[in-house]
């Protein structure tokens, strides 16, 4: 290649080959050096280190984006925008390097993109015909045209179409605007009254002379890199993926700096994140050791900082729970409303089975709109684990009416199996949710235990394929993926299919305990599956070692040696210890419930034992509609309501209605919500609900009293915006919740 500082390397999903092909033969044809070789869709190491070279050097990434890439939630087209996005960060802000380019009608509020992608102006271009301005432009750009940023023009409708057209959208910019600062001017008040009206302190004469404004501080390179992996972390639905491109930008941000106290303390909290989500198999210790270390220095360089305080705790909250407390304690002293700090106490708590202590503190983080969604969740988990389904279920849709994440959905449906015996309920929640939920691992693997219990072995292997690890670590299973595929093989009446899966599954745990030989959860998975394939003694001497590991500690029905005998069928082992955990008191796992024993294969062995069935005819467990130990606070006085007090410095912004005939301008109407909601977070003391969570509501008829309490705001804005010829009128208000009376509202027409 002639000169890779002149190439453009066109990034696309191979369903859009063709598209790509279109795009690539213009860019050629106009003289421009294009990266893009259908022939080499093949994979491998060299395929990738090609690719990951190419990236590296491209003048102009063009990522192709359609249905097609919404609909896939994994490819190597993912890896390879990751990829630009890491190496954006490393250029100049006025430097040209990202071009996306829109080859269908998805809207870009719907696309599935790094935000990143989000900055700069999309090209839309018609997939029959590739224009020649498209390679006008793109050959500006490598000439050293500026970057085109959001307001830009940027559709390319075809050959017909003039290059030098206005987009459509900018005619109307400025009825835009003219909402923007109207609603500003109307909101500023509200939250500003209260400020004026506190009494000054009093103040020497020689500071009440006018002093020179500070500038705020910008942060480092090393700082900025470590704030965008903390957004990749600490997202609702973060993937493992995320978590890669994280410790990526943190690894680059300590190169750049080492003495950033900051910096460490979130490559210490990502290492601990790895450790509780599952994800570090095989190095669990040295993360383990890392994340401790790294607490350590970063409290050691910034001793007051929360986030170092967060790094001690998470690193010490297994091995050393008091110091994890009272560094969460000393968090909480700096930092009394932040989300992160209270749902950490809350966690800790409820990992130590102190529930009513967990409760109080995911109840103050539920006033807190960032995290809102996630300790709303927390309080699911812990009346789910309390056997107050009622609560549970009421905590967990509250909790998706926020914003549906996979731990919700997942919870919901875990919901629909172990209180209400509804299999294909749980089914019907997990096919509803959006496709990043229903594709992501947890929602796989619940897909699978709920297809089990439906009697669909089938559909649960379906769901199988789709996962692609040979060991699932989460908190609903953790073992062997062959375990569950043996069993589906079986339950469809495929014994040889069933052994093989089996026989894989046991050389993987021999493997993986000749290496952790005292991993008692591993010797179970080995016995169960011994135990399925018809190695009886086998099964039992495994049973013996995971007594001996377990002796004194806790176990519950999912780690429990009743699951061996039931492979075995000796009912006699196994319903004495199936009833004992009928009766144990709740603690923070998984409860038994007589709906899983009767819907669950893996009893099936047990079913005609007269003892199993008795556990089976049992009815569920008592609820109530709220769990009447949550009634009184921490300090013991009487609680009169169980949700946290909403802000009245808080406010969200709804997706304005498109009401145009022309429905191709939804894009326009989602832009003028995102703009007020851009420049009201920037009020200070003005909590603005975040973008995901208020747009979760547009097309649903929701009343605006509602959405204001799923989203714990107090004011709501709402608008709508239509096309008329070459006219728009934009249309909003500004809505109370609390009595649902207009406080300001307006018209702009352009």
């Amino acid at each position: 290649m002639s000169d890779p500082g002149k190439a453009v390397f066109l990034s696309y999903a191979s369903q859009d080959a063709e598209a790509a092909r279109r795009i690539c033969e213009a860019l050629r044809a106009a003289g421009l050096e294009v990266w893009f070789d259908q022939s080499e869709l093949r994979g491998g190491d060299a395929w990738d280190a090609k690719i990951r070279k190419q990236i590296k050097e491209c003048a102009l990434f063009v990522p192709v984006i359609s249905a097609n890439t919404n609909s896939r939630p994994e490819g190597y087209f993912r890896l390879e925008w990751k990829l630009a996005v890491d190496r954006s960060h490393l250029l100049a802000d006025d430097h040209p390097f990202l071009f996306p380019v829109v080859i269908d009608d998805t809207a870009d509020t719907t696309a599935r993109v790094p935000e990143k992608f989000r900055d700069v102006q999309w090209t839309r271009l018609s997939v029959k015909d590739t224009p020649e301005s498209l390679a006008v432009r793109v050959g500006k750009l490598l000439g050293g045209g500026p970057p085109e940023v959001r307001g830009q023009g940027s559709e390319v409708r075809g050959e017909h179409s003039k290059s030098k057209r206005q987009p459509p959208w900018l005619r109307y910019a400025w009825a835009g605007v003219g909402i923007v600062f109207g609603l500003v001017y109307a909101v500023r008040p509200l939250f500003q009254t209260e400020r004026r009206a506190e009494p000054k302190a009093a103040v020497s004469a020689t500071s009440q002379e006018a002093k020179p404004q500070t500038p705020e501080p910008k942060f480092s390179a090393a700082r900025q890199l470590a704030y965008q992996a903390r957004a990749l972390m600490d997202g609702l639905d973060s993937t493992s993926d995320d978590y890669a491109t994280a410790e990526g930008l943190l690894k680059r941000a300590l190169e750049l700096d080492q003495n950033d106290g900051e910096v460490w303390a979130l490559s210490s909290r990502l290492n601990s994140l790895y450790l509780s989500r599952g994800w570090s198999i095989g190095g669990g210790n040295a993360r383990a050791e890392a994340a401790r270390s790294q607490s350590e220095r970063a409290l050691k360089l910034a001793p007051d900082s929360v986030e170092s305080l967060l790094a001690v705790a998470r690193a010490n909250r297994n091995t050393d729970a008091p110091r994890a407390e009272a560094a969460l304690r000393q968090a909480l002293v700096r930092a009394p409303n932040s989300g992160p700090v209270l749902l950490n106490l809350g966690s800790l708590y409820r990992v130590q089975n102190r529930l009513d202590e967990a409760m109080t503190y995911y109840e103050r983080a539920a006033a807190v709109p960032e995290v809102r969604s996630l300790a709303l969740y927390d309080q699911f988990l812990v009346s789910f684990y309390r056997r107050k389904f009622a609560d549970a279920d009421r905590y967990i849709r509250d909790s998706i009416a926020v914003v549906p994440t996979t731990n919700s959905v997942t919870g919901l449906a875990m919901v629909e199996l172990t209180w209400r015996g509804q299999p294909e309920a749980a089914l019907q929640v997990l096919a509803a949710a959006p496709g990043k939920v229903r594709n992501e691992p947890r929602s796989v693997i619940v897909t699978v235990l709920a297809s089990q219990m439906n009697r669909q072995p089938e559909e649960a292997l379906a769901a199988l394929h789709r996962f692609p690890a040979e060991y699932v670590n989460d908190a609903w299973y953790t073992g062997p993926k062959a375990l569950l595929v043996g069993l589906c093989e079986a339950q469809a009446g495929r014994s040889e299919a069933a052994r093989v899966a089996w026989e894989s599954g046991i050389a993987l745990l021999q493997r993986r305990l000749h290496d952790s030989p005292s991993n008692a959860n591993e010797h179970l998975r080995l016995g169960e599956l011994l135990a399925w394939s018809g190695q009886t003694e086998a099964a039992l001497r495994e049973v013996k070692i995971f007594e001996e590991l377990t002796s004194g500690r806790d176990t519950d029905w999912t780690f429990s040696a009743a699951r061996i005998y039931a492979a075995l069928g000796r009912a006699e082992k196994a319903v004495p210890l199936l009833e004992q955990e009928l009766r144990a008191p709740p603690s923070g796992r998984w409860p038994l419930t007589p709906a899983l024993l009767r819907l669950d294969p893996l009893w099936d062995k047990l079913r005609p034992d007269p003892g199993f069935q008795k556990l089976c005819a049992e009815p569920a467990p008592q609820t109530e509609d709220r769990d009447p130990s949550f009634a009184k606070a921490a300090d013991g006085t009487q609680r009169t309501e169980v949700s946290a007090p909403i802000d009245q410095k808080s406010v969200a912004v709804l997706a304005f209605a498109n009401l145009s005939d022309d429905k191709g301008n939804e894009y326009f109407s989602d832009g003028i919500s995102e703009e007020l909601l851009n420049v009201l977070a920037k009020i200070p003391g003005l909590k603005v609900s975040a973008r995901t969570s208020a747009f979760y509501f547009k097309g649903k008829e929701v009343p605006v009293p509602e959405i204001a309490r799923q989203l714990g705001v107090a004011y709501v804005v709402e608008g709508s915006v239509r096309k008329q010829g070459d006219k728009v009128r934009i249309t909003a208000q500004l809505i109370k919740a609390a009595d649902g009376f207009h406080v300001w509202s307006d018209t702009f027409t352009r």
